[in-house]
């Protein structure tokens, strides 16, 4: 039974990395290739590679040679683990491309270029870089959500961190920053074209976090109080959810007492806080919310409540 659970769980895990390289496939294929918006990473390579040839080499076969050679490194560097993780996006990444760089051009060549978003681009570009980085955020972080990744430079930033000790968020904006502004002058992109790129950077890292972080509106709940046993039991058998007991001293009395520590959802945590008032009136509790919680025992299936 735990068999069939665990694949049924790693199916639907697959799934969802699946469609949210997807996503961002068919962002770069209908938004950012046609129109050559560098936003940085490998695909931010492709575009200039094939800029600068003239439109001679596909940024989907660039990108998968660079993801190739960078999980290969990551394979002798940074560990098994991390290649076994990373290497389905990485792959199905630029795969996707292809099949949608091939259905972008289909499309427009039977319907009269009704999806060529070149025309798009040239009355309203700020309409193409939101909803493009809409989808693009959305999409890896669905992607990322689930375990996945599009490698790329996700991999160059661990192996900054590890030999340069340089923090993941830095080595990202340095590296994607280099990649932007080398395609600023071999792409001959203008200031405020620059300037949408920024715009278009901002919102994708604010849409795939909020995408990461969706669906997981829980509180940890810290109680201090005389009857932390009955408390405890309403947690335990009326609640049902684990909890964890910590030593506390209240350091004006120099007092001992015990302070109970659990994760809740939303409609459990205001079944909680019912039950203290009944049962402690003069309980002292706090609650803030958490944004992930890993570990056994907690999980997001395990929230199924909000």
């Amino acid at each position: 039974m735990n068999f069939l659970k665990a694949n049924k769980s790693k199916i639907k895990e697959i799934l969802f990395i699946t469609l949210g390289v997807a996503i961002g496939s068919f962002t770069f294929s209908f938004f950012l290739n046609p129109n050559n918006i560098n936003i940085g990473g490998t695909s931010g390579i492709g575009i200039i590679i094939k800029g600068v040839s003239g439109g001679k080499y596909e940024p989907a076969t660039i990108i998968l040679l660079l993801n190739c050679a960078l999980l290969v490194l990551s394979f002798f560097t940074i560990g098994k683990d991390f290649f076994l993780k990373t290497i389905y996006g990485s792959v199905m990444y630029p795969v996707l491309m292809y099949f949608f760089d091939f259905l972008y051009e289909t499309l427009n060549k039977n319907f009269n270029g009704i999806f060529d978003t070149t025309k798009w681009f040239t009355s309203d570009p700020m309409l193409v870089y939101i909803f493009g980085a809409l989808m693009l955020g959305y999409g890896l972080g669905v992607a990322m959500k689930h375990g996945g990744s599009s490698g790329g430079t996700e991999i160059a930033q661990k192996l900054a961190f590890k030999y340069l000790h340089i923090p993941y968020s830095l080595a990202m904006y340095v590296i994607d920053g280099i990649i932007i502004g080398i395609g600023f002058f071999f792409l001959d992109v203008d200031v405020i074209h620059l300037f949408y790129i920024i715009i278009f950077v901002f919102i994708e890292g604010f849409v795939m976090d909020a995408t990461i972080f969706s669906g997981f509106n829980k509180r940890a709940v810290y109680v201090i109080s005389d009857k932390c046993d009955e408390i405890k039991e309403v947690i335990l058998h009326t609640i049902s959810r684990g909890l964890t007991g910590l030593k506390v001293i209240g350091e004006y009395s120099q007092n001992e007492k015990k302070m109970l520590m659990c994760v809740l959802s939303s409609k459990e945590y205001y079944k909680l806080r019912d039950a203290i008032e009944k049962v402690d009136d003069k309980a002292f509790f706090y609650v803030v919310r958490a944004s992930e919680v890993r570990g056994e025992g907690f999980s997001y299936d395990s929230f199924s409540e909000d």
